[in-house]
């Protein structure tokens, strides 16, 4: 991905402004196949590197404007925003190898009914709209790439990295399934929903804000609920709670994880999400390197 920017921003005040930007993206595709072989259960010490570019798309050439009304008034704690609000609604026109529109329309709220409590709403979309069915499809070459639900800042409990082969190989049964892996496949698409709520209690802080007084490693306990939604033209959404469909029905998460600034210039979340559409996952492990929405 090669790609070159410029933004402009006009304050209406020191919470909102608008934001104009303009650029210009060329991606282009490079295929490896990297051989390993086995004999008798065992791999061997042979290795075998093969380029395909033959076999590679014709690189994508396209140019981007976009337009946003942003809002913030946030108060910000050491690992997240504590009081007040933000919002981001933006449109941007792409055009070129492909031409389409994107929506994002991200807004977030947060309460303090006590000083050592927060409560932190999220409703996002990120869409795009206008491409071909070749351009949207879920699996082609040459097209763009759909958008990824799982990451961790999105919904947790449902992580690239945490799929396996024999979770897929379970859910190629599930009624309505219509490709090889439904569990994972129905969190690509090119119209992404979120929603999510959490409760913030900052554990570990100063005498102001922090239950335990230890500047040192501020750390932040949150009760979290995830849920989103992935779709595009070749895949309707379905509108229903079910925990054994197919079909590209809302995943959700609830947890628990601890945030912590490390050293000021790190923030470390560490979770434990039991995701409700992943039955044969059950609850697991996460971490992610960001700070909290």
């Amino acid at each position: 991905v090669t790609s070159a920017s410029g933004q402009i921003a006009y304050p209406f005040s020191s919470t909102r402004r608008i934001e104009f930007a303009a650029g210009a993206t060329r991606y282009s595709y490079d295929i490896e196949v990297d051989k390993l072989y086995h004999q008798n259960g065992f791999f061997t010490s042979e290795f075998e590197r093969e380029s395909l570019n033959d076999q590679a798309p014709d690189p994508l050439n396209m140019a981007q404007a976009s337009a946003a009304l942003v809002g913030d008034n946030t108060v910000f704690g050491f690992v997240s925003p504590i009081r007040g609000g933000r919002y981001r609604l933006e449109v941007e026109q792409t055009m070129g190898t492909a031409d389409f529109t994107t929506v994002i329309a991200d807004w977030r709220r947060y309460y303090s009914p006590t000083r050592n409590l927060t409560v932190g709403a999220r409703g996002l979309h990120y869409g795009r709209y206008g491409l071909t069915a070749d351009e949207s499809q879920q699996d082609g070459f040459g097209l763009l790439r759909p958008l990824f639900l799982g990451y961790e800042t999105f919904i947790r409990g449902y992580a690239y990295e945490s799929f396996d082969a024999n979770e897929c190989a379970v859910s190629a049964s599930l009624p309505g399934a219509t490709t090889g892996c439904p569990t994972f496949d129905r969190l690509f698409g090119q119209q992404l929903a979120v929603a999510n709520l959490e409760m913030r209690v900052p554990f570990i802080g100063v005498e102001q804000y922090g239950i335990i007084n230890f500047p040192f490693l501020p750390t932040e306990l949150v009760l979290f609920a995830d849920a989103g939604l992935a779709w595009d033209a070749d895949n309707k959404p379905v509108w229903e709670w079910s925990r054994t469909s197919g079909e590209r029905v809302p995943v959700v998460s609830t947890g628990v994880s601890a945030r912590f600034n490390v050293l000021g210039f790190m923030i470390l979340e560490a979770y434990y999400a039991y995701p409700w559409q992943r039955p044969d996952m059950g609850g697991h492990w996460g971490f992610n390197l960001a700070p909290g929405w």
